[in-house]
């Protein structure tokens, strides 16, 4: 059987609305995964879905709370999903625990960094001195900056190659890597880009592969490692 991914969905407090982006949905696909959506429910029902799962990715959204990494609100701060930030960590923390491997990207990099007690760059242009442009104004499917990834990492073993162009809808990123957690590239204004587990297959990603496979497949290449570690999971 196919291992089963799962995509935690959005949240959209006032339209009561939670909804999985195709985007993630055909990349899983493509990468040879069953998604399955997992929507807004209570730590008890998500605790039941987890151990039907070989897999999880957390995707794009929201800034994090930074009350959940111990800091007061920057000023340019954007907006924040306190259900979301609820239920995502919370299941970021049972699958950490539990050695589930685990895709996160942009917040969901963010969310599972926090997840494991790491910190944020709350905003990067008013935070990071010489940072470069981070919110392209381009199609997604194009790379606007370099990414430098380490040699010796998970990352480069996915992707095998050391520079990627990337594309870039983010003005927050890790600061502080979690527990169990390393930084394995970066672009090249030194805001990282790549996260990643020590021991187990955790692979965090501050771009969009999901909107970029279809025009360069080297950018499939991190759910398809993620449907691979996820058909050992449970073995």
């Amino acid at each position: 059987m196919k291992p089963v991914i799962g995509i935690v969905a959005s949240w959209n407090e006032e339209k009561e609305s939670s909804v999985v982006s195709y985007t993630y949905v055909s990349a899983v696909l493509e990468a040879g995964g069953i998604p399955l959506a997992i929507p807004m429910v209570g730590k008890e029902e998500a605790d039941e879905i987890l151990p039907k799962l070989d897999g999880i990715l957390f995707p794009g959204g929201a800034d994090v709370d930074p009350a959940r990494y111990g800091e007061r609100p920057h000023l340019k701060l954007g907006g924040v999903n306190p259900r979301l930030d609820e239920l995502e960590l919370h299941i970021a923390r049972r699958v950490l625990d539990m050695g589930m491997p685990v895709v996160g990207i942009c917040r969901g990099c963010q969310v599972v960094n926090v997840a494991a007690g790491g910190t944020l760059i709350q905003d990067i242009p008013s935070q990071l001195g010489g940072a470069m442009k981070h919110q392209q104004q381009a199609p997604r499917w194009h790379g606007t900056h370099e990414v430098i990834i380490e040699e010796d990492s998970l990352a480069f073993e996915v992707f095998g190659e050391r520079r990627l162009s990337v594309n870039s809808y983010h003005h927050q990123a890790v600061r502080d890597p979690g527990e169990g957690l390393v930084v394995s590239g970066r672009a090249l204004d030194g805001v990282t880009e790549v996260v990643e587990g020590r021991k187990n297959f955790v692979l965090l990603l501050q771009w969009h592969p999901e909107c970029m496979w279809k025009h360069n497949r080297v950018f499939i290449r991190p759910f398809e490692a993620l449907v691979e570690a996820a058909k050992n999971f449970k073995d």
